[in-house]
């Protein structure tokens, strides 16, 4: 129920009252269960975390963590409202804690150190979160791109923009879509991983 009112009113005007209303009980009982707003919103992206897809530590590395990439994605495209909290609060509930946890486990049994794992999530997540967001937040739908472009090619020529004049060129001309690949980005973090573990174990063994 408290999801309904986050996803349909907006994080902002989620209240105990206004919870309470909604499920046609009083306030104050609700503080039997959950201690305040915070503490709301802190089970309710918990709640968002634990539809996540877990690595798991005696799988392929690369293939358990770009399934854990591609879930994500598509749990925050679902859960938009969840991303700012997600990225502003300290969140230690047990989904949480779980898919950090196992996510370490996984590639630290591939090779990497743990703190090397705890730089690679970083990586991980910050181009999750920041794909999501502008996916979400972009102000040109995929739809718009052949018009849009179309209106901004006078403004750029090929002699003060030759590479977007050009890339502009091939999406007019149906040689290109425009569209971001999530799934491409991960693959090439994921290539540039296993570089670095095997050049490592070269050296280790040289």
């Amino acid at each position: 129920m408290a999801k309904e009112l986050v996803c349909s009113d907006g994080l902002e005007k989620l209240s105990m009252r206004r919870l309470a209303a909604k499920l046609k009980v009083k306030a104050m009982s609700l503080y039997n269960h959950i201690e305040n707003k915070d503490h709301l919103i802190d089970l309710l992206l918990d709640d968002v975390i634990s539809q996540i897809t877990l690595p798991q530590e005696n799988k392929n590395w690369q293939e358990e963590m770009l399934k854990r990439a591609e879930s994500a994605h598509k749990v925050f495209l679902e859960n938009a409202w969840s991303l700012m909290p997600l990225l502003s609060r300290i969140n230690s509930g047990p989904s949480m804690l779980r898919y950090i946890d196992r996510s370490l486990a996984c590639l630290h049994r591939a090779g990497f150190t743990l703190s090397e794992a705890d730089q690679i999530l970083n990586y991980f997540d910050s181009y999750i979160y920041g794909f999501t967001l502008i996916e979400l937040q972009f102000p040109i739908q995929t739809e718009d791109y052949l018009n849009t472009t179309e209106k901004m090619l006078p403004d750029l020529s090929p002699k003060d923009y030759p590479a977007m004049h050009q890339l502009s060129l091939l999406l007019l001309q149906g040689n290109y879509d425009g569209k971001q690949n999530f799934t491409l980005g991960i693959q090439t973090i994921l290539k540039g991983l296993e570089m670095k573990l095997v050049n490592e174990r070269k050296y280790n063994h040289g």
